[in-house]
């Protein structure tokens, strides 16, 4: 199969305990982060970009929505623990954008076929599992990294 540069992605958590996975979206204030959408000229196979796209987000959280990386970090949180994966569909490929126009680029439903792609386009053709152990973790060695990042930016150069 020849994978065409459109992806569509969604990203998902799940509770421990709960069988059902749910959509990702939070508000920090006015900025939105929700983690789907499409993007155009793709690079890399749906593995590739799946991945990419998964340590990209949250990359996005760090930066964007602090209160949420504090819930997931938060100690007692870390005894329950949540799964995170990231569903990704090459839209030519699957053949739902003849059924359904994919919206154009900065359009805000363009996040909304994404979901549509998840509950009506079939099969994805890559989906990533990570624990919450794995994320926690990850998300920790980020906010480490961003906090070194910002301290030395606020250290005013040798005079």
């Amino acid at each position: 199969m020849t994978f065409g540069g459109q992806y569509a992605y969604v990203i998902q958590t799940r509770e421990p305990g709960h069988p059902s996975w749910s959509w990702v979206h939070y508000s920090n204030g006015e900025r939105q982060t929700a983690g789907r959408g499409v993007v155009d000229d793709a690079v890399g196979s749906p593995r590739v970009f799946g991945r990419a796209t998964f340590r990209a987000y949250l990359g996005h959280l760090i930066a964007e929505a602090s209160g949420v990386v504090k819930y997931f970090l938060d100690e007692e949180y870390q005894e329950h623990g949540t799964d995170w994966r990231i569903l990704v569909w090459d839209v030519p490929a699957t053949g739902y954008d003849q059924r359904s126009t994919v919206p154009p680029p900065g359009d805000p439903l363009r996040a909304g076929y994404a979901l549509a792609m998840a509950i009506e386009g079939g099969e994805p053709h890559y989906v990533g599992t990570w624990n919450g152990v794995d994320v926690r973790k990850r998300l920790r060695d980020l906010a480490m990294r961003a906090e070194a990042s910002r301290t030395r930016e606020a250290v005013p150069p040798p005079v």
